[in-house]
Protein backbone atom coordinates (compact mmCIF):
# COMPACT_ATOMS: atom_id res chain seq x y z
CA UNK A 1 0.00 0.00 0.00
CA UNK A 2 1.31 3.29 -1.03
CA UNK A 3 2.06 6.49 1.15
CA UNK A 4 -1.20 7.72 -0.10
CA UNK A 5 -3.50 5.19 0.26
CA UNK A 6 -2.19 4.63 3.77
CA UNK A 7 -2.84 7.95 4.34
CA UNK A 8 -6.70 7.47 2.59
CA UNK A 9 -7.33 4.26 4.64
CA UNK A 10 -5.94 5.93 8.29
CA UNK A 11 -8.74 8.94 7.39
CA UNK A 12 -11.24 6.09 6.94
CA UNK A 13 -10.49 3.99 9.69
CA UNK A 14 -10.67 6.96 11.89
CA UNK A 15 -14.21 8.22 10.53
CA UNK A 16 -15.94 4.34 11.26
CA UNK A 17 -16.17 5.05 15.16
CA UNK A 18 -14.46 0.95 15.60
CA UNK A 19 -10.92 2.01 15.65
CA UNK A 20 -9.43 0.64 18.91
CA UNK A 21 -6.22 2.15 20.69
CA UNK A 22 -4.12 -0.57 19.41
CA UNK A 23 -5.16 -0.30 16.15
CA UNK A 24 -4.45 2.94 16.17
CA UNK A 25 -1.31 2.47 17.38
CA UNK A 26 -0.56 -0.25 14.43
CA UNK A 27 -1.82 2.49 11.96
CA UNK A 28 0.57 5.04 13.57
CA UNK A 29 3.82 2.38 12.96
CA UNK A 30 3.09 1.95 10.05
CA UNK A 31 2.63 5.59 9.12
CA UNK A 32 5.82 6.32 10.72
CA UNK A 33 7.67 3.42 8.85
CA UNK A 34 6.35 4.85 5.28
CA UNK A 35 9.00 6.08 3.22
CA UNK A 36 8.79 7.84 -0.91
CA UNK A 37 6.63 9.98 -0.44
CA UNK A 38 6.60 10.20 3.33
CA UNK A 39 3.05 10.69 4.93
CA UNK A 40 1.55 13.91 5.48
CA UNK A 41 0.95 15.29 8.78
CA UNK A 42 -3.06 14.34 8.18
CA UNK A 43 -3.24 10.89 8.83
CA UNK A 44 -1.48 11.54 12.38
CA UNK A 45 -3.78 14.08 13.03
CA UNK A 46 -6.67 12.25 12.69
CA UNK A 47 -5.18 9.09 15.03
CA UNK A 48 -4.35 11.46 17.28
CA UNK A 49 -8.00 13.65 17.06
CA UNK A 50 -9.58 9.77 17.49
CA UNK A 51 -7.79 8.53 20.29
CA UNK A 52 -8.50 11.73 22.49
CA UNK A 53 -12.23 11.71 21.48
CA UNK A 54 -12.46 7.98 22.84
CA UNK A 55 -13.38 6.91 25.93
CA UNK A 56 -11.97 6.26 29.29
CA UNK A 57 -9.21 8.86 28.34
CA UNK A 58 -7.47 8.88 31.52
CA UNK A 59 -6.31 5.03 31.01
CA UNK A 60 -4.79 6.04 27.14
CA UNK A 61 -3.49 9.03 27.19
CA UNK A 62 -0.17 8.12 27.59
CA UNK A 63 -0.18 6.39 24.58
CA UNK A 64 -1.16 9.51 22.83
CA UNK A 65 2.19 11.16 24.07
CA UNK A 66 4.71 8.64 23.23
CA UNK A 67 3.34 8.34 19.83
CA UNK A 68 3.63 11.70 19.63
CA UNK A 69 7.30 11.73 20.73
CA UNK A 70 7.95 9.71 18.38
CA UNK A 71 6.76 11.33 15.73
CA UNK A 72 8.77 14.77 17.15
CA UNK A 73 11.51 13.07 16.77
CA UNK A 74 11.60 11.85 13.17
CA UNK A 75 12.43 14.48 10.31
CA UNK A 76 10.28 13.94 7.73
CA UNK A 77 6.85 14.59 9.34
CA UNK A 78 6.08 18.11 11.46
CA UNK A 79 3.95 18.38 13.92
CA UNK A 80 1.83 21.06 13.06
CA UNK A 81 -0.77 23.78 14.32
CA UNK A 82 -3.41 21.34 14.75
CA UNK A 83 -1.37 18.36 16.18
CA UNK A 84 -0.41 20.86 18.98
CA UNK A 85 -4.26 21.99 19.49
CA UNK A 86 -5.12 18.55 19.55
CA UNK A 87 -2.36 17.58 22.37
CA UNK A 88 -2.99 20.40 24.38
CA UNK A 89 -6.67 20.01 24.61
CA UNK A 90 -6.21 16.20 25.55
CA UNK A 91 -3.69 17.89 28.37
CA UNK A 92 -6.54 19.98 29.63
CA UNK A 93 -9.02 17.15 29.69
CA UNK A 94 -7.03 14.94 31.85
CA UNK A 95 -5.84 17.85 33.92
CA UNK A 96 -2.27 17.77 33.13
CA UNK A 97 -1.64 21.57 32.84
CA UNK A 98 1.96 21.60 33.24
CA UNK A 99 2.80 19.03 30.49
CA UNK A 100 0.21 21.50 28.74
CA UNK A 101 2.94 24.59 28.82
CA UNK A 102 5.65 21.85 28.28
CA UNK A 103 3.93 21.44 24.72
CA UNK A 104 3.47 25.55 24.25
CA UNK A 105 6.82 25.91 25.02
CA UNK A 106 7.97 23.03 22.27
CA UNK A 107 5.49 24.59 20.09
CA UNK A 108 7.34 28.32 20.30
CA UNK A 109 10.56 26.77 20.31
CA UNK A 110 10.96 24.04 17.32
CA UNK A 111 6.93 23.67 16.28
CA UNK A 112 4.92 26.12 14.16
CA UNK A 113 5.52 28.96 16.37
CA UNK A 114 3.02 31.54 18.29
CA UNK A 115 -0.27 30.97 16.36
CA UNK A 116 -3.71 31.41 18.27
CA UNK A 117 -4.48 27.48 17.14
CA UNK A 118 -1.47 26.46 19.80
CA UNK A 119 -2.80 29.19 22.57
CA UNK A 120 -6.33 28.44 22.40
CA UNK A 121 -6.85 25.31 23.77
CA UNK A 122 -4.79 26.40 26.81
CA UNK A 123 -6.82 29.23 26.99
CA UNK A 124 -10.06 27.46 27.33
CA UNK A 125 -8.55 24.81 29.86
CA UNK A 126 -7.94 27.75 31.92
CA UNK A 127 -11.04 29.32 32.02
CA UNK A 128 -12.45 26.03 32.25
CA UNK A 129 -10.60 26.02 35.78
CA UNK A 130 -10.91 29.94 36.87
CA UNK A 131 -7.62 30.62 35.99
CA UNK A 132 -9.00 33.85 34.43
CA UNK A 133 -6.34 36.16 35.46
CA UNK A 134 -3.56 33.39 33.94
CA UNK A 135 -5.49 33.84 30.49
CA UNK A 136 -6.29 37.19 30.42
CA UNK A 137 -2.12 37.85 30.86
CA UNK A 138 -1.34 35.06 27.74
CA UNK A 139 -4.06 37.40 25.77
CA UNK A 140 -3.85 40.59 26.24
CA UNK A 141 0.49 40.06 26.96
CA UNK A 142 1.92 37.01 25.99
CA UNK A 143 0.68 36.19 22.74
CA UNK A 144 1.10 40.07 21.47
CA UNK A 145 4.80 39.89 22.74
CA UNK A 146 5.28 36.99 20.81
CA UNK A 147 3.54 38.59 17.67
CA UNK A 148 0.91 36.47 17.80
CA UNK A 149 -2.99 38.34 17.31
CA UNK A 150 -4.98 36.57 19.37
CA UNK A 151 -7.99 35.36 16.97
CA UNK A 152 -11.87 35.38 17.93
CA UNK A 153 -11.32 32.25 19.58
CA UNK A 154 -9.43 33.81 21.83
CA UNK A 155 -11.25 36.64 22.92
CA UNK A 156 -14.37 34.93 23.23
CA UNK A 157 -12.85 31.97 25.77
CA UNK A 158 -11.75 34.84 27.51
CA UNK A 159 -15.06 36.65 27.97
CA UNK A 160 -16.63 33.91 28.73
CA UNK A 161 -14.14 33.42 31.68
CA UNK A 162 -14.78 36.73 32.58
CA UNK A 163 -18.02 36.16 32.58
CA UNK A 164 -18.02 33.15 34.29
CA UNK A 165 -16.95 34.86 37.29
CA UNK A 166 -19.36 37.58 37.06
CA UNK A 167 -16.75 40.24 35.65
CA UNK A 168 -19.32 41.50 33.11
CA UNK A 169 -17.78 44.71 32.90
CA UNK A 170 -14.42 43.25 31.93
CA UNK A 171 -15.93 41.36 29.79
CA UNK A 172 -17.70 44.06 27.72
CA UNK A 173 -14.35 45.96 28.25
CA UNK A 174 -12.15 43.47 26.36
CA UNK A 175 -15.66 43.31 23.64
CA UNK A 176 -14.77 47.18 22.71
CA UNK A 177 -10.91 46.23 22.85
CA UNK A 178 -11.30 43.38 20.39
CA UNK A 179 -12.92 45.18 17.98
CA UNK A 180 -10.36 48.17 18.23
CA UNK A 181 -8.35 45.19 17.17
CA UNK A 182 -10.38 45.48 14.12
CA UNK A 183 -11.99 41.85 15.10
CA UNK A 184 -15.80 42.02 14.51
CA UNK A 185 -17.86 39.81 17.03
CA UNK A 186 -19.60 37.15 16.16
CA UNK A 187 -22.75 34.89 17.28
CA UNK A 188 -20.62 33.15 19.61
CA UNK A 189 -19.17 36.42 20.93
CA UNK A 190 -22.23 38.39 21.57
CA UNK A 191 -24.44 35.35 23.08
CA UNK A 192 -21.21 35.10 25.61
CA UNK A 193 -21.89 38.61 26.81
CA UNK A 194 -25.79 38.30 26.55
CA UNK A 195 -26.00 35.19 28.59
CA UNK A 196 -23.57 36.75 31.19
CA UNK A 197 -25.96 39.75 31.57
CA UNK A 198 -28.71 37.43 31.85
CA UNK A 199 -27.39 35.38 34.52
CA UNK A 200 -26.19 38.48 36.22
CA UNK A 201 -30.00 40.14 35.95
CA UNK A 202 -29.17 42.81 33.95
CA UNK A 203 -31.91 42.11 31.57
CA UNK A 204 -32.51 45.19 30.20
CA UNK A 205 -28.96 45.33 28.80
CA UNK A 206 -28.94 42.22 27.92
CA UNK A 207 -32.09 42.80 25.70
CA UNK A 208 -29.70 45.85 24.21
CA UNK A 209 -26.97 43.68 23.63
CA UNK A 210 -29.41 40.95 21.80
CA UNK A 211 -30.49 43.94 19.63
CA UNK A 212 -27.30 45.23 18.43
CA UNK A 213 -26.36 41.75 17.35
CA UNK A 214 -29.42 41.24 15.24
CA UNK A 215 -29.03 45.06 13.62
CA UNK A 216 -25.39 44.06 13.04
CA UNK A 217 -27.21 41.08 10.61
CA UNK A 218 -26.40 38.06 12.99
CA UNK A 219 -29.40 36.20 13.72
CA UNK A 220 -29.59 34.49 17.43
CA UNK A 221 -28.62 30.90 17.40
CA UNK A 222 -30.40 28.14 19.94
CA UNK A 223 -27.61 28.60 22.22
CA UNK A 224 -28.31 31.99 21.67
CA UNK A 225 -32.24 31.13 22.93
CA UNK A 226 -31.28 29.05 25.50
CA UNK A 227 -29.43 32.11 27.41
CA UNK A 228 -33.08 33.95 26.68
CA UNK A 229 -35.19 30.92 28.06
CA UNK A 230 -32.99 30.28 31.33
CA UNK A 231 -33.41 34.16 32.28
CA UNK A 232 -37.51 34.20 31.80
CA UNK A 233 -37.42 30.54 33.50
CA UNK A 234 -35.73 31.91 36.39
CA UNK A 235 -38.05 35.29 36.05
CA UNK A 236 -41.10 32.31 36.40
CA UNK A 237 -41.77 34.20 33.45
CA UNK A 238 -42.85 30.30 32.08
CA UNK A 239 -45.35 31.42 29.42
CA UNK A 240 -43.14 33.80 27.71
CA UNK A 241 -40.51 30.97 27.36
CA UNK A 242 -42.95 28.73 25.98
CA UNK A 243 -43.56 31.35 22.94
CA UNK A 244 -40.35 31.94 23.02
CA UNK A 245 -39.69 28.26 21.78
CA UNK A 246 -42.46 28.70 19.23
CA UNK A 247 -40.74 31.46 17.75
CA UNK A 248 -37.14 29.38 17.17
CA UNK A 249 -39.91 26.67 15.53
CA UNK A 250 -40.84 29.64 13.27
CA UNK A 251 -37.22 30.99 12.41
CA UNK A 252 -36.44 27.34 11.94
CA UNK A 253 -34.23 26.61 14.45
CA UNK A 254 -34.21 23.17 16.50
CA UNK A 255 -34.36 23.43 20.11
CA UNK A 256 -31.59 21.08 21.26
CA UNK A 257 -31.58 19.37 24.79
CA UNK A 258 -30.39 22.16 26.88
CA UNK A 259 -33.53 24.29 25.61
CA UNK A 260 -36.06 21.64 26.97
CA UNK A 261 -34.22 20.60 30.00
CA UNK A 262 -34.38 24.82 31.06
CA UNK A 263 -38.43 24.69 30.37
CA UNK A 264 -38.74 21.30 32.25
CA UNK A 265 -36.99 22.86 35.04
CA UNK A 266 -38.58 25.91 35.45
CA UNK A 267 -41.77 24.34 34.75
CA UNK A 268 -41.37 22.30 37.81
CA UNK A 269 -40.16 25.11 39.99
CA UNK A 270 -43.52 26.26 39.18
CA UNK A 271 -45.16 22.77 40.78
CA UNK A 272 -46.38 22.10 37.02
CA UNK A 273 -45.14 18.09 36.61
CA UNK A 274 -47.69 16.77 34.34
CA UNK A 275 -46.84 20.06 32.16
CA UNK A 276 -43.12 19.24 32.75
CA UNK A 277 -43.81 15.83 31.92
CA UNK A 278 -45.66 16.58 28.71
CA UNK A 279 -42.60 18.70 27.45
CA UNK A 280 -40.30 15.74 28.10
CA UNK A 281 -42.54 13.57 26.10
CA UNK A 282 -42.66 16.30 23.56
CA UNK A 283 -38.29 16.32 23.54
CA UNK A 284 -38.38 12.65 23.03
CA UNK A 285 -40.60 12.84 20.07
CA UNK A 286 -38.33 15.41 18.22
CA UNK A 287 -35.45 12.60 19.26
CA UNK A 288 -34.20 14.16 22.21
CA UNK A 289 -33.44 11.51 24.87
CA UNK A 290 -32.95 13.09 28.65
CA UNK A 291 -29.75 12.79 29.80
CA UNK A 292 -29.19 13.00 34.02
CA UNK A 293 -29.44 16.57 34.10
CA UNK A 294 -32.96 16.17 33.10
CA UNK A 295 -33.64 13.11 35.27
CA UNK A 296 -32.27 15.24 38.26
CA UNK A 297 -34.82 18.14 37.26
CA UNK A 298 -37.75 15.67 37.32
CA UNK A 299 -36.33 14.06 40.65
CA UNK A 300 -35.97 16.86 42.22
CA UNK A 301 -39.60 18.23 41.84
CA UNK A 302 -41.37 14.73 42.68
CA UNK A 303 -39.14 15.10 45.97
CA UNK A 304 -40.33 18.62 47.11
CA UNK A 305 -43.90 17.34 46.36
CA UNK A 306 -43.31 15.16 48.53
CA UNK A 307 -43.52 12.23 46.17
CA UNK A 308 -39.86 10.25 46.89
CA UNK A 309 -41.47 7.07 45.37
CA UNK A 310 -42.20 8.51 42.73
CA UNK A 311 -38.81 9.97 42.20
CA UNK A 312 -37.56 6.45 43.12
CA UNK A 313 -38.97 5.12 39.94
CA UNK A 314 -37.66 7.48 37.64
CA UNK A 315 -34.20 6.61 38.45
CA UNK A 316 -35.33 2.88 37.75
CA UNK A 317 -36.54 4.12 34.60
CA UNK A 318 -33.31 6.25 34.14
CA UNK A 319 -30.89 3.28 34.69
CA UNK A 320 -33.14 1.10 32.24
CA UNK A 321 -32.75 3.66 29.58
CA UNK A 322 -29.03 3.44 30.10
CA UNK A 323 -28.69 6.85 31.82
CA UNK A 324 -26.30 6.63 34.48
CA UNK A 325 -27.23 8.76 38.00
CA UNK A 326 -24.59 10.95 39.49
CA UNK A 327 -24.74 11.69 42.88
CA UNK A 328 -26.97 14.73 42.21
CA UNK A 329 -29.55 12.12 41.30
CA UNK A 330 -28.68 10.03 44.95
CA UNK A 331 -28.81 13.13 46.95
CA UNK A 332 -31.51 13.92 45.49
CA UNK A 333 -33.77 11.38 46.70
CA UNK A 334 -31.83 10.62 49.73
CA UNK A 335 -32.62 13.91 50.68
CA UNK A 336 -36.27 13.48 49.71
CA UNK A 337 -36.67 10.41 51.85
CA UNK A 338 -35.08 11.85 54.76
CA UNK A 339 -37.18 14.31 54.67
CA UNK A 340 -40.19 11.83 54.74
CA UNK A 341 -38.17 10.23 57.51
CA UNK A 342 -38.02 7.09 55.65
CA UNK A 343 -34.53 6.33 56.90
CA UNK A 344 -34.07 3.04 55.78
CA UNK A 345 -35.27 3.65 52.14
CA UNK A 346 -32.41 6.51 52.38
CA UNK A 347 -29.52 4.00 53.59
CA UNK A 348 -30.54 1.89 50.82
CA UNK A 349 -30.21 4.18 48.31
CA UNK A 350 -26.60 4.93 49.98
CA UNK A 351 -25.40 1.60 49.87
CA UNK A 352 -26.77 1.26 46.14
CA UNK A 353 -24.82 4.56 45.48
CA UNK A 354 -21.61 3.45 47.23
CA UNK A 355 -22.32 0.38 45.34
CA UNK A 356 -22.07 1.79 41.89
CA UNK A 357 -18.73 3.44 42.52
CA UNK A 358 -20.43 6.61 43.23
CA UNK A 359 -18.93 8.40 46.55
CA UNK A 360 -21.04 10.14 48.14
CA UNK A 361 -20.73 14.02 49.06
CA UNK A 362 -20.55 15.98 52.46
CA UNK A 363 -24.68 17.37 51.36
CA UNK A 364 -25.48 13.19 51.73
CA UNK A 365 -23.96 13.37 55.02
CA UNK A 366 -25.11 16.90 55.95
CA UNK A 367 -28.94 15.38 54.63
CA UNK A 368 -28.44 12.14 56.95
CA UNK A 369 -27.20 14.27 60.09
CA UNK A 370 -29.68 16.74 59.80
CA UNK A 371 -32.60 14.25 59.59
CA UNK A 372 -31.69 12.50 62.64
CA UNK A 373 -30.98 15.56 64.58
CA UNK A 374 -34.85 16.80 64.30
CA UNK A 375 -36.35 13.03 65.07
CA UNK A 376 -33.78 13.23 68.74
CA UNK A 377 -31.81 10.03 67.30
Amino acid sequence: MGSRQLESFVRERCRSGTLTVTEACHLFDRLLATRDPAPTIYPFNHLFTTLVRMNNLTNHYPTIFSLFNQLAQTKQTSPDVYTYNILINCCMRVDRIRLAFVLLGQALKVGPGAKPGVFNPLLKGLCKDDRICEAAVIVLEKMPKLGCAPDLFSYSTLMNGLCKIGQIGKAEELLDYMVSKGLQPDVVTYTTLIDGLYKQGLLDKATQMLQCMISKGLEPNVVTYNALMDALCKQGEIGKAEELLCHMASKGLEPDIVTYTTLIDGLCKKGLIDKAMKMLQHMVYKGHEPDVVTYNTFMDALCKEGEPEKAEELLHHMISGSVQPNVVSYSTLIDGFCKMDKFEKAKKLLREMVSKGILPNIVIYNNFMNALRKKGR
